[in-house]
């Protein structure tokens, strides 16, 4: 194998594949980067630990021999990023089994794996199911992948649920079973058998780093154990998470004996402001209690230790039931506020009592949710 490719060209495409493969040393091989070069497909990059995997490519390199090499991904990407702006050549020394790197008038070396032990990724037996824009699959992920939970013992509220239903309705849901984040879009595709998979929020991250902000589709592929997002020349390829997501409908609420309309700029701020309060020996966590009256709302967080912050919202408009009191974990909150206030002046919180679930909401926007569990707190 030998190439010519700039250090620009090349640092991109290694720095967004290596991050596929493994960082531990329990199988060597899955912590490599598997670089291949054709003429026909040019140069091509391949990362995976198995449950997670990342292939691009690039015809931006001159291909003077073709072949494949196996190196270590996270040493052979920090090395290509510290190289100088130039001309860069890969070439594949056999007799050694080395990969020696040229650039002007230095160069060095990286040893090499055996590539005959690289697991390949299982595209094909992958089938194609729907596509998406990608601007669409970016904001339903970043609007959803933060009320996963971090660790669960049911392991599927640690990822994203997509759901398809009939007639091409998708739906991306995220809960740690305190919260839910629920964005809903309509596929072209309408003849769909309905069907669903829980990707890890690992996934998520790597996927997010692949989108752009536009209209260009990304093509979604399935099989009972993986599926492949792919853009043109560069695909992702995850391992699902194994498990029957509940019935997420129905802890959605569908009554409400309050409606509250407020300036999401004002509430997030009064957040911000209220989360600077430390956790009390009590709850353990950051919260916020609301008193609901009909001339004001008054915000108070309190900490037995350090002091309160009390703030009063004159502006907002609420129908319904007054007079109540009810808290919720402050982070919990604040995380969809920064979301509602980057998008829009007002947002509406519906309520039925001091206990049960508040739906949040842009009146402006139907296709998103966030369904927040109050605290029970005796302050």
């Amino acid at each position: 194998m030998k190439l010519t490719i700039e250090k620009n060209d090349l640092s991109a495409l290694t720095s967004l594949v290596h991050r596929a493969a493994s960082s531990k040393n329990t199988i060597p091989v899955l912590s490599g980067l598997l670089i291949e070069a054709s003429k026909e497909k040019g140069l091509t990059m391949t990362a995976t630990d198995l449950e997670i995997g990342i292939r691009a490519s690039t015809d931006q390199a001159e291909i003077l021999e073709e072949g494949s090499v196996l190196v270590n991904a996270h040493y052979f990407a920090d090395f290509i990023k510290l190289l100088p702006e130039s001309p860069i050549r890969l070439e594949l020394n056999r007799e050694t089994s080395r990969l020696d790197i040229t650039y002007g008038r230095s160069s060095g070396f990286i040893n090499t794996y055996r590539d005959q032990e690289y697991p390949g990724l299982p595209i094909d037996h992958m089938e194609y199911r729907f596509s998406l824009p990608q601007k669409v699959l970016k904001e339903a992920l970043r609007k959803t992948s933060f009320a996963a939970a971090v660790t669960h013992f049911r392991q599927v509220f640690t990822g994203v649920l997509f759901d398809v239903l009939e007639g091409g309705i998708l739906k991306i849901v995220a809960s740690d079973t305190h919260r839910l984040a629920y964005y809903t879009y309509n596929l072209e595709e309408k003849n769909l058998n309905p069907f669903n998979f829980i990707i890890p929020t690992r996934t998520v991250n790597e996927l997010t780093r692949l989108l752009d902000d536009d209209e260009d589709m990304i093509d979604v592929s399935f099989s009972d154990n993986n599926v492949i997002f792919s853009k043109g020349s560069t695909l992702l390829m995850s391992r699902l998470i194994e498990g029957q997501y509940p019935n997420y409908e129905q802890v959605i609420p569908k009554q409400f004996n309050t409606t509250l309309t407020i300036d999401s700029h004002v509430l997030a701020t009064t957040l911000e402001r209220a989360r600077t309060m430390p956790t009390d020996e009590k709850l353990k966590i950051h919260h916020v209690q609301f008193t609901l009256g009909e001339q004001e709302i008054i915000v108070n967080a309190f900490s037995e230790a350090m002091g309160e912050i009390k703030e009063v919202i004159e502006d907002f408009e609420m129908q319904g039931d007054i007079d109540f009191r009810i808290a919720f974990n402050t982070n919990y909150f604040l995380d969809v506020m920064k979301i509602f206030a980057a998008e829009t002046d007002k947002i509406t919180v519906q309520m039925s009592g001091s206990l049960a679930p508040a739906l949040i909401t842009n009146p402006e926007k139907d296709y998103y949710l966030y369904v927040l569990v109050p605290l029970r707190t005796s302050q």
